[in-house]
């Protein structure tokens, strides 16, 4: 019987400390500043949202999510908006996959300027140019 308690109660114990790291995975820990979607007009005009851009300026937390499973991928590059220049990019490939970046991730360019950033987002696959490109500019201050 105290076996059978105390199997219990490490099982509520592991179970309540799943929820937490679930709680605190970086995607879910960030709040987005900015949400954006590739937009994919096909020829009947409906949308298909295959992409998405999640932004929060405090941190500089970038989140690229490919949502279809339709052998496009989603890319993304950052730019200085005044100068052009290319700051970095990220690739996510698949149903589901994200790619991330952060000021404190310790790669170059992650950290971004206290300036007007511009993000822009297509679609691709093998022999196929940028489908649904989105371009945004954000004045990252915080």
């Amino acid at each position: 019987m105290r076996v059978k308690k105390l199997l219990t109660v490490g099982a509520a114990a592991l179970v309540a400390t799943a929820g937490t790291l679930v709680a605190a995975s970086p995607a879910q820990a960030v709040d987005c500043d900015h949400v954006w979607y590739t937009d994919e007009s096909d020829s009947i005009g409906s949308v298909d949202q295959g992409g998405r851009l999640c932004f929060a300026e405090h941190g500089d937390y970038v989140f690229l999510t490919d949502y279809d499973a339709d052998g496009y991928s989603v890319v993304l590059g950052v730019y200085m908006d005044g100068t052009g220049q290319l700051l970095y990019t990220l690739q996510a490939s698949g149903a589901g996959d994200v790619q991330t970046a952060n000021a404190g991730d310790g790669i170059a360019f992650h950290n971004l300027p206290e300036v007007n950033i511009r993000f822009r987002m297509y679609l691709t696959k093998s022999g196929s140019g940028p489908v649904g490109d989105v371009t945004h500019v954000v004045n990252n201050d915080h």
